[in-house]
């Protein structure tokens, strides 16, 4: 399975404020490009809190909610329980090829080593008391950068070496 992280951050690697974060410290840009390129992928996977923080379901994706809750499942909503393995195996049973990480902390660190992509969003931007990510080194190349605005916003696309 092809999985890609897509995290927006701002200059320091800071990614949220609090745990029910709704972003809206991002740039326009920046959501324009993440849900055009989470659509293309056509699967997302977050945690409950991300989910909450969004407040629904992220329409024309395949929305896929990590958490130990019972909630029920719904048309293009998933709710899962079980370690990154158990996921992937999941979904690839039902013949999904690709997926986005797209948060949050716990999400990104749990599922970082079968990651073979990352598109990070850099804000021209600092966020006080933020969390930053971090993660076992793991070699990625950088493939492109691409310059969404005139303030300076950036995303950057990573490719995991073989």
């Amino acid at each position: 399975m092809h999985l890609i992280m897509v995290v927006v951050t701002d200059i320091f690697g800071g990614f949220t404020i609090n745990e029910y974060d709704p972003i809206d410290w991002g740039s326009i840009e920046d959501k324009k490009h993440f849900r055009d390129l989470t659509t293309k992928i056509g699967t997302v996977i977050m945690g409950r809190k991300t989910f909450e923080s969004i407040g629904k379901p992220l329409k024309d994706r395949l929305n896929i909610v990590l958490t130990n809750k019972n909630f029920k499942n719904d048309k293009n909503i998933l709710f899962l329980k079980g370690n990154p393995q158990e996921i992937i195996s999941s979904l690839e049973k039902k013949n999904i090829k690709s997926a986005a990480v797209i948060g949050g902390k716990k999400v990104f660190e749990e599922f970082f080593p079968y990651i073979d992509k990352i598109f990070i969003t850099i804000e021209p931007i600092i966020l006080e008391n933020s969390q930053k990510l971090s993660f076992k080194r793991e070699n990625f190349k950088l493939i492109t950068t691409n310059v969404l605005n005139e303030r300076g916003t950036i995303v950057l696309e990573y490719e995991k070496l073989p």
